[in-house]
């Protein structure tokens, strides 16, 4: 039976039909082309119902959809096609990591925690040969899983945000962010929800329409400026470096100063005018228009226009670098080295192994755009699952992982989890360990502010010492027992026999065990591979 629709839905669905047409039409002109579309007047796009109709409309309409059954990409798919595409570097593929370095890598990579010894301890005890994939499968479901990469696209959002602090909430964008990645929104919908909103603030958690006031921030922390939007929603959701094209054509990529103000104009409520270069007084009217050139309905409203910028970013066939820019940047935060910098891409981009992105990206886009396909993919190739080594050249990329710093986030967290609970130094390192999150691992060094916290911070120190860990390392007997026992707390790894050898001599040397359990704590906490992925 047919739920019957109100006035209102009906003027919605007869609006998104129209807004279909017309961008379609647009992208694809016939001789012989229908009446032009009469001007539309979408009723306010205020609650996530509406928007989600006119998406949801979008999303079942688009080519697209059609041949989404059509498409399979496994994980041994993707190891296939990258051997490929490797040629003779696949020859010299690094070896597979051992289930210890798995199960810590896979850990920090989807949670941002180190696992626990007892659960190191029964994976190593698992013969299952579906036990990796489970392991993904289960971290997934943890509500770190959303935590963790709440984090990471908060800090892409606001790593280059100038905004007031009083007047952006990165805390409410970051625990909007962990709800729907554990609820398993699509990235579609987390994008038009973000490029959607309305720059007001306020400290409920929801408006009087219901809608969360966590994503508001995305406009907040570009001060709603529609050329700083314009620029922002490029570099995060398409993977478009756009921003030298506001005042000038682009030195290094095909973008015209016209195209991106003609970008800016869907994030302007009223008539957007461009400043002449040599004299800013005078002023041209453009119009909005996507970057393939294609223009939105005349008459559409300011918020209708950005849930059109949206689904263009989405579900435009021509349009390959919203699904892209996606899939490259956990790409690089997974294997180390992405198929380009993550916000960099333009015309004349160079794209390293490209058949193989282009494959994950349309089958990213035939999966509704689900960040967990993605994750499921990459984890579980065999690409992922190979030892650390550094790559010197192209031609060697993803035939290893490349070391990774971890980031500040996730140091901060393995450390307040030894040091338990009292005065807070998340902020000192945080500080300290500061990185651009879209930054290639090869441009990122250490510092000695990183070194110094590390080693002379006094509260790290005090706190270390009256731990509960170290009160049960010292309370453990046997020196062999309480080695593999503080290796696997602070390194998620059980000490090499040569590792054990020194550290049980010191411990034989040392005329107060209790001080020399301090030492050893303190020097793996110090250690690169603290914080760095292995």
């Amino acid at each position: 039976m047919l739920k019957r629709r109100s006035s209102s839905q009906w003027i919605i669905l007869v609006a998104l039909i129209c807004l279909i047409i017309s961008v379609s039409s647009s992208a694809a002109p016939k001789k012989n082309a229908a009446p032009k579309t009469p001007p539309l007047n979408l009723p306010p796009l205020k609650t996530q119902e509406q928007k989600m109709q006119l998406l949801g409309y979008i999303r079942q309409t688009m080519p697209t959809r059609r041949i989404a059954q059509r498409i399979t990409f496994s994980s041994a798919d993707l190891d296939q096609a990258l051997e490929q595409e490797l040629g003779p570097a696949a020859q010299s593929l690094a070896q597979t990591i051992d289930d210890e370095t798995f199960i810590r890598r896979a850990s920090l990579d989807l949670t941002g925690q180190l696992p626990e010894p007892d659960k190191i301890e029964a994976f190593l005890k698992d013969q299952s040969t579906g036990k990796r994939s489970a392991l993904i499968d289960e971290l997934l479901e943890s509500p770190a899983y959303g935590r963790k990469w709440a984090r990471y696209w908060t800090s892409v959002i606001f790593y280059e945000s100038e905004a007031n602090k009083r007047r952006v909430d990165p805390q409410a964008l970051e625990d909007w962010l962990a709800e729907q990645f554990n609820k398993g929104a699509p990235w579609d919908y987390i994008t038009v929800m973000l490029i959607s909103a309305t720059p007001e603030r306020n400290k409920a958690k929801r408006d009087d329409y219901g809608q969360d006031f966590g994503p508001n921030n995305f406009v907040l922390a570009c001060e709603n400026k529609s050329t700083e939007l314009a620029s922002q929603t490029a570099r995060i959701f398409m993977g478009i470096s756009i921003k030298c094209a506001e005042c000038h054509d682009h030195p290094f990529d095909n973008w015209k100063r016209e195209q991106f103000h003609e970008l800016a104009a869907f994030f302007h409520p009223y008539t957007y005018k461009m400043p002449d270069q040599t004299d800013p007084k005078v002023q041209t009217v453009v119009q909005p228009r996507f970057l393939l050139g294609e223009k939105p309905h005349e008459k559409m409203k300011a918020d209708a226009r950005r849930v059109s910028i949206a689904a263009f970013l989405a579900y435009n066939p021509k349009n390959y670098w919203f699904a892209r820019a996606y899939v490259n940047r956990i790409w690089s935060e997974l294997i180390g080295d992405g198929f380009y910098d993550v916000d960099s891409l333009g015309p004349d981009s160079e794209v390293v192994h490209k058949p193989v992105v282009n494959r994950i990206a349309a089958n990213f886009r035939y999966k509704d755009f689900d960040p967990k396909w993605v994750f499921r993919l990459i984890m579980n190739s065999r690409i992922y699952q190979r030892e650390i080594r550094t790559s010197n050249s192209d031609s060697e990329l993803f035939t290893a992982v490349r070391p990774s710093r971890l980031r500040p986030d996730v140091i901060a967290d393995s450390v307040e989890n030894l040091i338990g609970e009292g005065p807070s130094v998340r902020k000192e390192i945080m500080q300290a360990f500061d990185m651009n999150p879209s930054l290639p691992q090869d441009a990122l060094e250490g510092s000695i502010q990183q070194a110094l916290l590390m080693m002379n911070n006094q509260e790290l120190q005090t706190r270390l010492s009256q731990s509960e860990l170290k009160e049960q390392l010292v309370k453990i007997s046997s020196d062999t027992e309480l080695v593999q026992s503080l290796y696997l707390k602070v390194l998620a790894r059980h000490a090499t026999p040569s590792e054990l050898e020194r550290n049980l001599s010191y411990l034989r040397e040392s005329e107060k065990r209790e001080e020399a359990v301090d030492d050893l704590l303190w020097v793996l906490l110090n250690s690169t591979e603290f914080r760095t992925k292995r």
